[in-house]
């Protein structure tokens, strides 16, 4: 079931503040989510190039994703490290990775 709630972040123009310190804009959507897990294939074919796959959120329809590299999701960020579109079914699985640093 789509009834999970996920945070897609994309980051906008640098700004900076009056001491001239750089930052970007967040722009968020909050998107349903079906959470699921990683296969196995998925998981060690990551791992080949360095990447540590940990979870992966189905989204209800391919429209929902605009691209976005950050998800957050129950209070954790993950970077999305791969977009993968059904094109029959009309839905987009994002398979992510915990970001460094998240407790």
């Amino acid at each position: 079931m789509y009834d999970d709630v996920a945070i897609l972040k994309a980051y906008g123009a640098e700004q900076f503040d009056e001491y001239g310190n750089q930052s970007h804009e967040v722009i968020e959507r909050k998107v349903f989510v079906e959470p699921r897990g990683i296969y196995s294939s998925e998981f060690y074919n990551a791992a080949q190039v360095g990447l540590k796959p940990s979870i992966t959120l189905r989204l209800t329809n391919r429209a929902d994703y605009e691209g976005e590299k950050v998800v957050e999701y129950h209070g954790k960020e993950y970077d999305i490290i791969r977009a993968d579109w059904n094109a029959q079914r009309d839905r987009i699985d994002l398979i992510c990775e915990e970001r460094v640093g998240n407790e």
